[in-house]
């Protein structure tokens, strides 16, 4: 479509927020621009004191050539561009044949470079991603400074018209996946798109019910250290949350933190994580289905206790649990919607008042409200699977209530099961292990020392295995 001036300006009419200024400088310009997209100060410096000092002007070209200080000075090839460029704080000069330029003159509004809340280290850089596509993107440049480092720039959303930016290393990424991933994301079809999160549900091939199949971070060194592998980043605008393709389950037991620490510390810790989360599920299915089948497994001291505290409990083992698992996942629900002061209050007067009054009634005993606060506080050493975890917690539960033991082994295989069969970009979820690929253990559960990886993981699809390279 033909840029036309008189259409743009009818587009926008009414609109309290346009300016339109009119100049005279040798040829008629007239100077159009969004009051909240653009800033003052880049208006004034890079176009409107420019053009008030030109004189003679023969040519609208002639006026692109001679606005040098603008750092971004462009010609949009049409109608649609021309309004996208509006639309995201470029200030557009038109001439009176309707040709149009645009400098950027885009404000920058947003917070300031800052630790994460959600990925906090004891070592380690301390810069997150912020809600600027431009800030995001310096953030992992100035981390990879080398022409291999492209991007790829997409628009999605009817009318968000959100920037977004596929990152990868052009010697290290998989073409194909590449290709796959733009490709996906041009296809995307969305009134608008608020966050990174929207995207991350057209990425998943399968679209899983359980378990993420996308990966995301708050944190640069983290997001280049997967591109370093063969993965893709993904930066929507407006979004601190940057997406990293593809994506395996390991990436749950690593913490930001890890790369930064010994080696042996990391694995032990890796190995307490894998084992909390294994516990958090499995305790409360192996309390209910012990209780009730199994109950000559149990010591019998230790069941002698049991039986002494839970002999007046009104409900059955399972429903007692099952209680205790869901009104502990109410409280975490209503700390995490509660303002940060009177969410820390409410999570433990509401665990302990209840959990004491409960006791007291008669109506909870108290080995199932310690074995509920042990599985819940187990499930945040996983904290992006919380929810998914905790669903499956109670899942587990209730057919160990129903089928025992042979239950719980049943459901158990059901997941692992589940998990194997997943596979997506050409990357198997639960890779290293299932399938077996023994050289990519060496950053899995344990963690080898930094020196020794010389070679980049098989699981994930690149064209360049060695690091050293």
């Amino acid at each position: 479509m033909k840029i036309s001036f008189d259409k743009f300006q009818a587009l926008w009419l009414g609109q309290e927020e346009l300016r339109v200024r009119q100049l005279e400088c040798g040829i008629a310009l007239r100077v159009a621009c969004l009051d909240t997209m653009c800033d003052d100060t880049k208006v004034s410096d890079f176009v409107l004191q420019p053009l008030a000092y030109l004189h003679d002007v023969t040519s609208l070209a002639e006026v692109e050539r001679k606005l040098a200080v603008g750092t971004g000075v462009n010609k949009p090839p049409n109608f649609f561009a021309a309004l996208d460029d509006f639309t995201n704080g470029y200030t557009l000069v038109f001439d009176e044949n309707d040709n149009c330029i645009s400098v950027d003159t885009r404000t920058e509004v947003g917070r300031s470079i800052a630790e994460p809340p959600t990925s906090m280290v004891m070592r380690g850089p301390r810069e997150g991603f912020v809600e600027n596509l431009k800030v995001n993107l310096t953030l992992l440049r100035k981390r990879l400074k080398t022409p291999n480092f492209k991007t790829v720039n997409i628009t999605v959303g009817k009318y968000t018209n959100t920037a977004v930016c596929v990152c990868y290393i052009d010697s290290i990424a998989d073409k194909h996946i590449v290709d796959e991933i733009v490709q996906r994301l041009q296809s995307v079809k969305i009134d608008g798109v608020l966050d990174s999160s929207y995207l991350a549900r057209y990425l998943d091939t399968d679209k899983t019910f359980l378990f993420r199949r996308i990966g995301s971070t708050e944190k640069p060194d983290i997001a280049v250290g997967k591109m370093l592998e063969g993965r893709l980043a993904i930066i929507v605008d407006g979004s601190p949350m940057v997406l990293t393709v593809p994506y395996l389950f390991v990436e749950d037991m690593q913490s930001p933190g890890d790369y930064y620490e010994n080696s042996v510390m990391t694995t032990l810790s890796r190995i307490l994580r894998l084992t909390s989360v294994i516990a958090s599920v499995l305790l409360p299915a192996l309390y209910v289905c012990l209780q009730v089948y199994n109950y000559q497994i149990i010591p019998l001291r230790f069941l002698i206790t049991v039986l002494n505290a839970s002999e007046a409990i009104p409900f059955s083992p399972m429903t007692e649990m099952l209680l205790v698992l869901i009104v502990f996942d109410i409280l975490r629900e209503a700390n995490l919607r509660m303002p940060s002061a009177v969410g820390i209050s409410l999570s433990l007067v509401g665990a302990i008042v209840l959990g004491d009054a409960a006791v007291k009634a008669g109506l909870l005993g108290a080995p199932a409200v310690m074995i509920g606060a042990l599985s819940g506080i187990g499930l945040f050493t996983m904290p992006d699977n919380t929810l998914i975890l905790s669903l499956l917690r109670l899942f587990v539960t209730f057919v160990a209530g129903v089928m025992g033991l042979f239950g719980v082994i049943l459901a158990t295989l059901a997941i692992l099961v589940y998990l194997a069969s997943m596979q997506q970009y050409r990357t198997p979820f639960l890779a290293p292990f299932a399938p077996d690929i023994p050289d990519d253990r060496q950053d899995a559960l344990s963690q080898a020392p930094v020196p020794s990886m010389t070679q980049r993981p098989r699981s994930i699809p690149n064209k360049n295995r060695n690091r050293r390279d």
